[in-house]
């Protein structure tokens, strides 16, 4: 009698768990639109309205995105009440051809543009996986794992862009394993989406597979100068006057206390210190890490895939805005782990990469039902995923003298 396969029969199930009550919630935006139309997109829909109009140079305006919220609202909002437009303008060509004045029909045509760029990174996910994981459908399976994830879903649903910053970690993570530097370099450069995580994970190839930095330094002067081409420079000097905001965790609707990085933590563990105390701890972390990691680069003799693993968790942890769907970007740290699971060719723990990504995400659907656990996962992931790597790297490192 042959052997039911538990590990299948978990990850087959926890699929559909996954892909069902993520069918449930797209549903909810169709049946009521209203009631629970995508907040997060209206920062990305103002971006472009205001370009329909015309107004590249007021992107980053507070009264012009006031008053297109405004209209969309169909009342008058406090400053406060603002979502403005945080990121950089390298994407508002595409948002001013779909955003129109039907706002779910634009939050649609988004969300299929997301979709295909999703698509772009699971076919690399999948490139990747054909050495470590031959057996054709466990792949099939975590590429529908890596599809249903509930981050990356939660990003989708949302409106977000995030998207982006995944395909540049994947084609970064690509490029280091195939000793491709041109693509790691111009992966990298795809994340300047979120300039702070990209700053830091960009930084120590300085000092280590120096042809990374330079084609990061290329691919992100051609978004700079294609940026100041679309906004002019006063575009610029508002877009970064944004980010001074943004990094101090104050204004325009920012919630530190529900975010997951350092800045998070520490507001909750000392809700009494001042809002000026905090972000100077933040930025001397974000400067740590950079310091740290580039001390790292420059005394390892080759980069591998933990330090790949290990650079993500870090520039999430120190990143002055961290919200649960930019925790989408956990996903290639999840895809670097696999690798190392199954480079050891043995056929049955190549299922080990499944069971990881549909577990990870399983709890993370899990703590939609229950607040306490959000966070205390949310970190306990960006811990663990480093410490997972190293210690299959270097379980395999140890010859087997049986």
């Amino acid at each position: 009698m042959k052997r039911v396969n538990f590990a299948l029969v978990f990850i087959i199930l926890g699929l559909v768990l996954l892909f069902l009550w993520e069918a449930l919630l797209w549903s909810t935006i169709l049946t009521h639109p209203m009631s629970s139309r995508p907040t997060d997109f209206s920062s990305f829909y103002t971006a472009g309205r205001l370009a329909n109009a015309g107004l590249y140079n007021y992107l980053y305006d507070v009264q012009s995105e006031l008053q297109v919220q405004e209209l969309l609202i169909g009342r008058a909002i406090r400053v406060d009440e603002l979502l403005p437009f945080y990121h950089p303008p390298i994407l508002v060509p595409i948002l001013q051809m779909l955003c129109t004045t039907d706002y779910l029909a634009s939050y649609w045509r988004w969300v299929l543009v997301m979709i295909c760029v999703l698509m772009g990174t699971l076919y690399f996910s999948d490139r990747l996986l054909q050495k470590t994981m031959p057996k054709v459908s466990y792949r099939l399976l975590f590429i529908l794992g890596s599809a249903s994830f509930f981050p990356i879903f939660t990003s989708l649903l949302k409106g977000q862009d995030t998207a982006f910053l995944l395909l540049g970690g994947v084609l970064w993570l690509y490029g280091l394993v195939k000793k491709k530097d041109k693509i790691a370099g111009l992966g990298l450069a795809l994340t300047v989406i979120r300039p702070q995580i990209a700053i830091i994970l960009a930084t120590p190839f300085i000092f280590n597979r120096r042809q990374i930095w330079w084609w990061f330094c290329l691919g992100a002067a051609c978004l700079a100068f294609y940026s100041l081409a679309i906004v002019g420079f006063s575009g610029v000097r508002d877009y970064f006057h944004l980010l001074v905001i943004s990094g101090k965790g104050e204004g325009y609707g920012i919630i530190q206390n529900v975010m997951f990085n350092f800045s998070g933590i520490m507001l909750r563990l000392f809700p009494h210190l001042s809002l000026t105390i905090i972000p100077a701890f933040a930025w001397g972390a974000f400067l740590a890490v950079i310091v740290g990691l580039s001390i790292l680069w420059k005394t390892s003799l080759q980069i591998e895939i933990w330090h790949v693993v290990l650079a993500i968790s870090l520039s999430l942890f120190v990143a002055p805005h961290l919200y649960y769907h930019d925790l989408s970007f956990l996903f290639v740290s999840i895809l670097g782990v696999a690798l190392y699971m199954g480079s050891d060719n043995i056929k049955s723990r190549s299922i080990y990469p499944v069971i990881l990504l549909v577990t990870i995400s399983m709890i993370f659907l899990f703590s939609y039902f229950w607040d306490p656990l959000i966070l205390p996962f949310g970190y306990l992931v960006m811990a663990g995923l480093p410490i997972l790597a190293w210690r299959i790297k270097e379980t395999q490192s140890v010859p087997n003298h049986q």
